[in-house]
């Protein structure tokens, strides 16, 4: 009993580091290949203006304006790409796990890396929200669904399968 429970406990171990380093692993790679942007600052533009040069201050603030405007569309640009790229990363961390799984290579191992790609694709969809429209967030979310659902589909008949062979105890 005590030697089962130490398997347990490392298997879990075991399982939730791969999680933790893969989507670690993951979001690094997102910003190492989709940078990210540096959002402008104004605030001491309006140091270069004299004392109570009012133009010279509503020219300041219609620059910051326009830099931050500038900025807001670059930067639901750069989410669209977050979303994208997180979602595929995920989706094919998640099919790598249920593939480690069915060809038997540790529940543990599949677990930690299926769990990696579930955060993968949650990650895309926090980050990258404000990017893509919502026919592209509804296309992603189901076919993130398909594949999940499939995935629960193949584990629970191999489930099956593997009950059926086991021996009968009496």
């Amino acid at each position: 009993m005590k030697t089962m429970l130490k398997f347990t406990i490392i298997n879990f171990i075991i399982g939730a580091a791969i999680t933790l380093i893969l989507s670690t692993l993951l979001i690094l790679g997102l910003r190492v290949f989709i940078p990210s942007l540096d959002a402008p600052q104004c605030f001491n533009d309006y140091e270069k203006c004299a004392i109570g040069d009012q133009a010279c201050y509503d020219r300041q603030r219609q620059e910051c304006q326009k830099k931050q405007d500038e900025y807001f569309e670059a930067h639901k640009e750069y989410a669209g790409k977050i979303f994208i790229a997180a979602n595929i990363s995920g989706l094919v961390i998640l099919l790598v796990g249920i593939a480690i799984f069915a060809f038997g290579l540790g529940t543990n191992i599949a677990a930690g890396i299926i769990l990696a790609g579930a955060f993968g694709i949650v990650y895309g969809y926090i980050w990258g929200w404000q990017g893509p429209d919502d026919v592209l967030k509804f296309g992603v979310g189901a076919v993130v669904a398909l594949v999940v659902i499939g995935g629960g589909v193949l584990v629970n008949r191999m489930h099956a399968k593997a009950v059926r062979e086991l021996p009968e105890t009496k």
